[in-house]
């Protein structure tokens, strides 16, 4: 297993989004849930659960947006009693995901340094899309 926090994503992550207010912890993955960074706030194996976490509520969001006729998807938001959790597109292939340290964080300042930090470095964000390999597993 690779330290996704220990690439220069990861310090990039918490560079951008570690020290903004109400930012518990951020990741960066594959549409498809797949891990690419993470800040220094959130272990691997927590920082692999949300990915694919955020990547199924992904693919549900995308649905509701075509059933209501939308033109595409931008944003998840999700809110519970304890936490605020925000994802958007980072790049080509790739989201961003934020949760927050409590349900009174700035959700606007929050997803401003999302958005800046996807618009500043997308090149960087961006993941390459998997496809299957001709064996039988996964190729990128």
């Amino acid at each position: 297993m690779r330290d996704t926090h220990s690439n220069s994503l990861g310090w990039l992550l918490d560079q951008e989004l570690g020290s903004v207010e109400g930012v518990a912890y951020a990741v960066l993955m594959s549409s498809d849930g797949l891990l690419q960074a993470r800040t220094q706030t959130i272990g691997q194996e927590d920082a692999e659960k949300l990915a694919a976490v955020t990547a199924s509520l992904r693919a549900a969001g995308k649905a509701w947006d075509e059933h209501v006729g939308g033109k595409g998807m931008c944003q998840l938001l999700i809110e519970s009693q304890g936490r605020i959790g925000l994802t958007t597109a980072a790049a080509k292939n790739s989201m961003l995901s934020v949760v927050t340290t409590g349900p009174e964080s700035d959700v606007g300042l929050i997803t401003h340094h999302m958005v800046r930090l996807a618009t500043r470095l997308g090149h960087e964000l961006e993941v390459a899309e998997r496809r299957p390999a001709a064996d039988g597993g996964t190729a990128t």
